[in-house]
């Protein structure tokens, strides 16, 4: 299995003991706080997204069944402690990503811009900082999880990384959403003064045309999936895609470029599998660096004139 650059753990296997209420499905806004915390993730481009449950573990799943993440459940929740959770995540991740990014349910309402910020940093260990104060989500390149995942001591997360012999890094964000966690109730109603506060952004889908339209989001996960799992098939299940309408995209990007984007190669002890060809794979990589700046270009405008 080839790896992707990046993943996710979301620790939602808590209590809520004292926020009294149920965190994954409190509302900021139209979404749970559990939908915006996987939506800022996938804005970003992470398609590996592990959700860690507990108390409540059917709710989760159910809220979350069409969004494309993998559930695992802590059946020992109610006595271990948030590092155990953790640790279930990051072996599943282990093998699939070279960088996992970490973040407890309390805290909903980090940027997209700032998780694209830490996917540009270069270290073992990055943290977010806003004026001085660190936040979440924190990156952990994998190369450290053997240490990580030995660690018995009783200081949680931040024992595991310390025990470590590498610096943590510290990147700078101007996102105060960070820090904001829903951990008691007045703490969730500065969390949603935050929110309407940000409410006004700008959308963008930035799509490719030549006759017609013939590459956009969907057409980019599709490939993405592809590249990672080398099936059509495995791509077209976790978009909720029907295989023949898989292979009518690619036939339609194939037709509108005039090259071969994917190589079926059968037989074998597998069964064959389905790649990318190298000007599948190059156009596709170009798409995602035109796409990533025409984002932050839309951004910097939308800036300028609304605040």
């Amino acid at each position: 299995m080839k790896k992707v650059k990046e993943g996710a753990v979301i620790l939602a296997a808590g209590m809520s003991s004292r926020m009294g209420d149920f965190k994954p499905v409190l509302k900021i806004g139209n979404l749970s706080i559990l939908e915006r915390i996987i939506l800022t993730f996938q804005d970003a481009g992470i398609i590996e997204i592990v959700v860690i449950t507990g108390n409540k573990a059917r709710i989760v799943e159910e809220l979350v069944k069409s969004m494309n993440v993998t559930c695992l459940h802590n059946h020992k929740f109610a006595t271990t402690q948030m590092l155990d959770s953790v640790k279930i995540g990051l072996k599943y991740l282990e093998h699939r990503c070279e960088r996992i990014l970490i973040t407890p349910i309390d805290i909903p309402l980090f940027s997209k811009e700032s998780v694209m910020k830490l996917m540009d940093s270069k270290g073992m260990f990055i943290n977010p900082v806003h004026r001085g104060v660190k936040g979440h989500p924190f990156m952990i390149d994998t190369r450290v999880l053997p240490e990580i995942l030995a660690y018995t001591g009783n200081k949680g997360l931040l024992g595991a990384v310390e025990s470590c012999d590498y610096e943590q890094i510290e990147v700078e964000v101007e996102d105060e959403g960070i820090l904001l966690d829903a951990d008691t109730k007045d703490e969730f109603k500065s969390l949603l003064d935050l929110y309407y506060k940000r409410k006004l952004k700008p959308k963008v889908r930035v799509s490719v045309e030549k006759e017609e339209s013939f590459f956009g989001t969907g057409t980019e996960q599709l490939l993405n999936l592809i590249k990672i799992g080398e099936s059509v098939k495995s791509a077209c299940g976790k978009m909720n895609l029907s295989y023949s309408k898989g292979w009518k995209m690619i036939n339609q990007v194939e037709e509108q470029l005039g090259f071969p984007i994917v190589y079926r190669k059968r037989g074998g002890m597998n069964g064959g599998k389905t790649i990318l060809t190298e000007k599948g794979i190059d156009f596709l990589e170009k798409y995602q660096k035109f796409e990533k700046e025409s984002i932050k270009s839309v951004d910097e405008i939308f800036d300028r004139y609304f605040f």
